[in-house]
């Protein structure tokens, strides 16, 4: 019996112990996940994203023809979208890294509408803003 009394003491600190590194693993998981995030979207602005323009055009189309009275068309669009990939393929080094970074995870979420034009406007405007006089 007094062995078992000695047992209770230290099954209770065991688990305290395992309850205390299991916490450490958590914390140190989440943070290597994040990091590991980060850099997987950094490496993403390396090259140039692919977008279902073919999906984006459609849905655009839908949208404008109840506003704007049918004036819009997919050809039109996937065109469009096909000259600014173009440009952004020959220009994309040319665009600063974090710019580059910031507007891919801008315009290339999924949840919005991905669109090759506006992630090039929106490159050209960043680096057009670099260039503004600072008064």
């Amino acid at each position: 019996m007094v062995c078992m009394g000695s047992q209770a003491p230290r099954t209770a600190m065991t688990a305290t112990v395992r309850e205390s590194a299991m916490r450490k693993f958590v914390i140190v998981a989440g943070v290597a996940a994040i990091s590991l995030g980060v850099q997987v979207y950094a490496a993403l602005a390396d090259d140039v994203p692919t977008f279902n323009i073919r999906k984006s055009c459609k849905a655009d189309v839908q949208a404008y023809q109840s506003n704007a009275e049918g004036q819009a068309s997919s050809a039109a669009c996937l065109k469009d979208e096909e000259g600014a990939r173009t440009t952004l393929v020959s220009q994309w080094t040319q665009f600063a890294q974090d710019s580059r970074t910031r507007c891919v995870r801008m315009v290339g979420d999924g949840a919005a509408s991905q669109s090759y034009v506006e992630l090039l406007t929106c490159l050209q405007m960043a680096r057009d803003v670099k260039t503004l006089p600072k008064n």
